[in-house]
């Protein structure tokens, strides 16, 4: 079973961008704080900072349209990884796989630009060696911990200093 979540927060890092042959990774990190009246002012109560994660094309969109500081609000499955750090050390984390990413109206405006995207030619030869099969990538790959190393998921995951 799947754990749908959406969060709306502020953009608290700089998405951090990586891809290679078939495949593209956005990762950031969001706050959310909430807030209730008491009495006659606004009290805020404790922030919470969840890891972001975007593949394929929606990370290429990411890169191109979010940056820190901007008003989010992010639909998709909350992950927990688990993995060796560099030092031996098990490693915890939560994060969302991004399905589903916008500003959030309620707080600002926003325009949507849809990207050209480059037409698909049959006579485009792959660039590999004849000796080796590919085949073609979907834009919603999923990138998984093991296509990458330990200190490329553990990075951003773990500084909840970022206030």
């Amino acid at each position: 079973m799947e754990t749908q979540i959406s969060l709306a927060g502020n953009v608290g890092t700089d998405v951090e961008f990586s891809s290679g042959p078939g495949w593209n990774l956005a990762r950031f990190r969001i706050a959310t704080t909430p807030g209730w009246r008491k009495g006659g002012e606004w009290v805020s109560g404790e922030t919470l900072w969840m890891s972001v994660r975007a593949s394929g094309q929606t990370a290429v969109n990411v890169r191109d349209s979010v940056h820190k500081g901007d008003p989010l609000v992010v639909v998709g499955r909350l992950r927990h990884r688990v993995w060796q750090g560099t030092d031996g050390q098990r490693k915890e984390a939560d994060q969302i796989e991004a399905a589903a990413l916008g500003h959030d109206m309620a707080r600002g405006v926003s325009t949507f630009v849809r990207p050209d995207r480059a037409p698909f030619s049959f006579d485009d030869e792959p660039l590999v060696p004849d000796d080796i099969s590919v085949e073609p990538c979907e834009a919603s790959h999923d990138v998984e911990p093991s296509d990458l190393d330990a200190d490329d998921v553990a990075d951003g995951l773990e500084d909840t200093s970022l206030v």
